[in-house]
This record gives C-alpha cells, sequence and structure tokens, in this order.
C-alpha cells in the first residue's frame, strides 16, 4: 500500500523542486522583471482567414458603384500597409441583406493570399478593375495585436 505524504511536505518538495522557496520574510529578495516582448505592431491573415474591416462604400456620383454588392461579392483589396494587393470575398454580416452604396458597415473579408497588416497603417481600398469603390481600416480584434 502507497502512502501519501502530507499536503505541506508535498508542497515544500515542489517548491523546491522548482526553485521557489516559501517565506516572505524581509530576507526574501523581490525580484522585477521588465518585460522584454515588444509590442504586436503588425498581424499576418493567412489566406482563407476572415479580416473585420470597417468599410465605407463610395456612391455612385462619387466616382463608386452604383449597385450595392451581397454577401460573397469577390473584389480586389489594396491594402495600405506595404501597398499589398489581394483578391478576396466579401462575407456580410447575416443581418445586412446587402452593401449599398454610400454605406459604411463592419463585414469580413477572405483573401486568397495572405495579407500582413500594420496597427499604424490599417487602411484599405476596394477597387473594381481600376476605379476606387470603396475604403475603410481593418478592425483589429482582441487576439490580434
Amino acid at each position: 500500500m502507497r502512502t501519501t505524504p502530507p499536503v505541506p511536505l508535498a508542497l515544500a518538495a515542489l517548491l523546491a523542486a522548482t526553485g521557489c522557496h516559501g517565506g516572505g520574510g524581509a530576507d526574501t529578495p523581490s525580484v522585477e522583471t521588465a518585460s522584454t516582448e515588444e509590442p504586436v505592431t503588425e498581424h499576418t491573415y493567412e489566406p482563407g482567414r476572415q479580416i473585420t474591416v470597417d468599410l465605407t462604400m463610395q456612391a455612385g456620383n462619387d466616382g463608386g458603384r452604383t449597385t450595392p454588392f451581397f454577401s460573397g461579392y469577390r473584389t480586389t483589396v489594396r491594402f495600405e500597409h506595404r501597398d499589398q494587393t489581394a483578391e478576396c470575398t466579401a462575407l456580410l454580416p447575416v443581418d445586412l441583406r446587402e452593401f449599398r452604396p454610400g454605406e459604411s458597415h463592419l463585414i469580413g473579408l477572405e483573401c486568397d493570399t495572405g495579407v500582413t497588416v500594420s496597427v499604424d497603417a490599417p487602411g484599405l481600398t476596394l477597387l473594381d478593375g481600376d476605379d476606387e469603390t470603396g475604403s475603410g481600416e481593418v478592425v483589429f480584434t482582441g487576439g490580434e495585436v
């Protein structure tokens, strides 16, 4: 039959094995460590990963689209950071049936190629051919930066 050591003895053994020690009195040195991690300033989105963007579509009289688009719309997106261009699919929220010219909405984009977006340069432009039809910014969610 195996015997289990009392909890204080087991705890002391665990602390000793990991290099920690009990106490907390005046002789216990206090060690402050400075964070050596650099803050994340850019984020890379792999192909097919959804990117949340705050997008404004230009109205037709401003050189933009004259008709709305729907979820699944394929367009070219130029990202400000590194002047990257990618073919992307627009994903509208379930409560938004269509994205009309002149409106602004939070939508998702899934791009065919990986893109890197800087926190300092989150801008993007939607292109139909050579025409700029919309502009906006990537919205970083908690786990990205």
